[in-house]
């Protein structure tokens, strides 16, 4: 559930700086929205969400079936 949870989060704060970049029209915040360390957070924070999801899933069927 942790990383699930962490996976979530790290996709909100990344979606919420691109509501920032719009909303302040900042060109630091924009270079900082499109670098790349962003995009491979962003890869990380979707990779913890699906592999949180499955260990649930996974928890869930063995609870299930016992």
């Amino acid at each position: 559930m942790t990383l699930f949870l962490t996976g979530i989060c790290l996709l909100a704060l990344i979606i919420g700086l691109f509501w920032l970049k719009d909303h302040l029209q900042s060109p630091v915040l924009a270079r900082l929205a499109y670098s790349g360390l962003i995009a491979r957070l962003a890869i990380v924070g979707a990779a913890f969400s699906v592999v949180g999801f499955l260990l649930i899933l996974a928890g869930l069927a063995e609870h299930w079936s016992a």
